[in-house]
């Protein structure tokens, strides 16, 4: 079978579209109960290890592991210490790769974009999806217009709420912001990623937010999360 990346004939390994270490995140001490991805059009799907299909060989999945290991260590591994409190509405992360964690999202919209799996329906790279592909084959990120990223995270005062938002991982969406298209990814932790999938320049609104090379991570606090619509998909999921 042929590799999705590489393009070359070798044997596939079971490629997860989002990492298999953020739904291992959910469960550290080796629990087996079921994850659910959730979606709202979709059924929602349990699965123990997450989303995954035959689209990588061995090297490619190798490679892309690298970026997955380093975002899982950034934004989930709280005693690294890397995220820390910055003002009232955010957070900061001081010092990071660039190169690393543009890598890793851009790999998962590549992947989201490329999957047949149900779950993923709402992503779709169109025209873009082999700049992206080009942007992981020849290590590059592009530049700082190219699929602009921002991040929030989703958290409550309310210790239970605050466990739901960072123990679920909702199904992909796509928005439209500042009449720039995104694609969104939720994320373990709590967080909700915007890609922008659009050639026009981003616009001031999250300017601020907007990962830049040489530079701190911004991530915007998203303090109510029971006040949400994911919160309300989350609910109907379960009820």
């Amino acid at each position: 079978m042929y590799c999705r990346l590489c393009g070359k004939n070798k044997e596939l390994a079971n490629s997860h579209i989002i990492p298999k270490c953020f739904f291992m995140y959910l469960y550290p001490e080796g629990d087996k109960r079921s994850l659910i991805m959730i979606s709202k059009k979709y059924h929602s799907k349990k699965s123990p290890i997450g989303i995954y299909e035959k689209l990588l060989c061995f090297n490619c999945e190798e490679r892309l592991g690298v970026f997955d290991g380093y975002a899982k260590k950034l934004l989930l591994e709280k005693k690294s210490g890397h995220l820390q409190k910055y003002k009232d509405d955010a957070y900061i992360i001081y010092k990071y790769d660039y190169f690393k964690l543009k890598s890793f999202f851009l790999s998962l919209l590549w992947r989201a974009s490329v999957s047949s799996r149900e779950e993923f329906k709402l992503i779709d790279a169109g025209p873009f999806e082999d700049a992206l592909k080009n942007f992981l084959l020849q290590r590059s990120v592009g530049k700082y217009n190219d699929f602009s990223i921002f991040i929030t995270k989703f958290e409550s005062e309310d210790e239970k709420v605050n466990i739901i938002a960072e123990n679920n991982i909702l199904s992909p969406a796509k928005q439209k912001i500042d009449g720039l298209n995104y694609s969104i990814f939720y994320l373990s932790g709590g967080y909700k990623v915007y890609i922008k999938v659009d050639k026009r320049q981003i616009q001031n609104t999250f300017k601020s937010l907007t990962l830049k090379a040489n530079s701190q991570i911004i991530i915007l606090r998203m303090s109510n999360f029971e006040n949400t619509s994911e919160y309300k998909i989350l609910l109907e999921a379960v009820s």
